[in-house]
């Protein structure tokens, strides 16, 4: 899980709205202990009624020598006057040779459909905790799900939980106020930034004994949120996520119109 958790987390970043007026080009740098393993480029279009992101996401420098991973990621859907309401949530990528893929159907605020591959061990493990219907009732995708809207406090946004679901497991990430407002800059972008402190907090579709989940659980994930012009919405440009081996970092490197 934590594999594919880093490669939602590298989506989230691109989830920067455009304007109505035409499409927003982002790329961004995946570090890990400050040693470059990773860049992903997104286009975002946003109309006053619907959204759609897609991209795709690849190991790069040191990493291309032990673990190669490619990767595309797509999401639509309609915009609500609160938040948007994804539709349809894709995933797909290889990492050493093996594969993944997801296929989510959201109806209103509902998962009603997932279509992943390699499907779930049936018999599940002892230690498997599995999804509940109920607990797909209020759930956002990975890609969108954190496009925040904080009303007139910009650092409110820090007070939400976003419950996601990726088709294989429903976790919730739990902001909290981080170090207040941080200065970023990124091709395109230059301004202030608020800084969120989020924890994982695993719900269902994991086992009890994953190593990833067992080091997330307690350790603090940074993110740090950008005003995108005066559409209201705060996006994230910077996302720090403790590993076993040090910090994976993303950041923002390009935000602009092509």
């Amino acid at each position: 899980m934590l594999p594919r958790l880093a490669l939602v987390l590298t989506a989230l970043l691109a989830a920067l709205p455009a304007r109505a007026d035409g499409p927003l080009q982002t790329d961004y740098a995946i570090s890990l202990i400050g040693l470059p393993v990773g860049r992903a480029h997104f286009e975002t279009r946003l109309s006053p009624t619907r959204y759609s992101v897609s991209g795709t996401l690849s190991s790069a420098g040191l990493a291309e020598l032990v673990s190669s991973t490619r990767g595309t990621s797509s999401v639509s859907g309609r915009v609500g006057p609160n938040r948007l309401f994804a539709e349809r949530y894709r995933l797909q990528y290889t990492s050493d040779g093996k594969s993944w893929r997801s296929d989510v159907r959201y109806r209103g605020t509902r998962a009603v459909s997932a279509d992943v591959a390699p499907p779930a061990k049936s018999p599940p493990p002892s230690d498997f905790v599995p999804v509940k219907p109920a607990q797909l009732a209020s759930v956002v995708d990975p890609l969108s799900g954190l496009m925040l809207k904080p009303g007139r406090d910009p650092a409110s946004l820090c007070g939400r939980t976003a419950p996601f679901f990726d088709g294989w497991s429903r976790l919730d990430l739990v902001l909290s106020p981080g170090d207040g407002a941080k200065d970023f800059k990124a091709d395109g972008f230059s301004g202030k930034a608020i800084a969120c402190n989020a924890r994982i907090r695993p719900v269902s579709g994991y086992r009890t004994s994953s190593n990833g989940i067992k080091f997330l659980q307690g350790r603090t994930i940074q993110l740090w949120f950008a005003p995108i012009g005066d559409s209201g919405v705060y996006a994230p440009v910077y996302v720090r996520i403790p590993t076993q081996v040090g910090p994976l970092t993303l950041t923002a490197t390009r935000f602009a119109k092509p």
